[in-house]
């Protein structure tokens, strides 16, 4: 097995970077159980009255796929809920990641088996989006996903996106050069997380992509990095954390974008992700504390111009992103993050200065 990075220069590389960091940041899934037969799937009926009527998606080869849909009276129901069936074809292993988002209302999301058991049924009866977790398929053929509602006879469009997500043991195998998307994204995402044992405060981070901590979705074009914070950590740990996340991200893009030219691997600064998302989790319940991104935009404005006040309008930029999660004693249902919400919630961020939002700048 290769790395995208000759080992002997990485070493070098990360240990240039970590003293350079250290100085600078000075200043549920689809398994069995929770079974209902009641609640098994039954066959698409008569025609729609209004709205799209998805039959099929299909799992990506890599990333994430979206389709939209609706709710409506021509749609079946379980008793007085109205559902819309979709087929996905599927083998056993795959790892799958299902996010539904309502326009209105609130989602409920039931996964009936090839066997024609539901061995998942999540929902949300206080916002707009549910999510079934990354979780391995447990059998090959015809999944079906029933989007409905917690809410009686509730009608309205919304959004269904499947992400398939890289088996753990299947990551990083053969030739570098060969990777895809996900599989360079979680390496970079590892590069990040070394960097961030030795400038910041350690054993937090997540360094090896085959356990929790990374996610990578190449459609979305974003990386998600969870790391641990502890009650002690007062605001000159967080602050640390906070620069060092800034730092090395605009420095590892430069590096990755040198790469090619240089003929010493096969990374390139598309290995690079647009986005990148950082979920800080209490270390004893595992709820959001606070999360915030950056942009390789935003990386690339302060590498072309490494000065005082540009480093100020990166570091505005990126406090202009935190948002609190229920583990904050700062958190506001009402401004706050769930895990459910997360990363979604950020689609509509506005730029600071521009209007536009961050779905319409990546397609999110």
């Amino acid at each position: 097995m290769q790395t995208a990075i000759e080992p002997e220069f990485r070493q070098v590389l990360l240990s240039v970077l970590l003293t350079s960091l250290i100085v600078t940041s000075g200043c549920t899934g689809l398994l069995p159980g929770d079974m209902n037969e009641a609640e098994t799937g039954t066959p698409v009926p008569e025609t729609r009255t209004n709205g799209t009527d998805l039959r099929s998606l299909s799992i990506p080869e890599n990333g994430s796929i979206t389709a939209s849909g609706e709710l409506d009276h021509g749609d079946p129901k379980h008793g007085s809920n109205f559902y819309e069936p979709v087929q996905v074809d599927a083998p056993e292993g795959q790892v799958v990641r299902i996010t539904m988002k309502a326009e209105s209302r609130n989602p409920s999301l039931r996964v009936v088996s090839p066997d024609g058991n539901v061995t998942q049924n999540v929902s949300n009866e206080s916002g707009n989006v549910t999510v079934v977790p990354s979780r391995e398929l447990l059998q090959s053929g015809n999944y079906t996903l029933e989007t409905t509602s917690t809410d009686q006879n509730a009608t309205f469009n919304y959004t269904l996106t499947i992400e398939r997500v890289e088996r753990n043991d299947k990551l990083f195998a053969g030739d570098a050069a060969q990777w895809n998307e996900t599989e360079q994204y979680l390496n970079f995402g590892q590069d990040v997380s070394k960097l961030m044992e030795g400038s910041s405060p350690p054993g937090q981070y997540p360094t090896n992509a085959s356990k929790n901590g990374l996610r990578a979705n190449a459609t979305g074009d974003y990386l998600i990095i969870t790391y641990k914070l502890y009650p002690h950590f007062k605001f000159a740990e967080k602050n640390k954390i906070d620069v060092s996340f800034m730092l090395e991200y605009q420095q590892l893009v430069g590096i990755y974008k040198k790469f090619r030219n240089n003929s010493i691997t096969p990374a390139d600064e598309t290995w690079a992700p647009e986005i990148i998302f950082f979920k800080g989790v209490s270390n004893e319940t595992g709820e959001i504390v606070r999360t915030t991104f950056l942009t390789k935009e935003w990386a690339r404005a302060y590498l072309e111009n490494d000065t005082n006040e540009q480093f100020d309008s990166y570091l505005g930029w990126y406090y202009s992103t935190i948002r609190q999660g229920p583990g904050s004693p700062e958190y506001d249902p009402e401004d706050g993050i769930t895990n459910d919400e997360f990363p979604q919630a950020y689609h509509n961020y506005t730029y600071p200065g521009d209007n536009s939002t961050l779905a319409e700048r990546y397609g999110l």
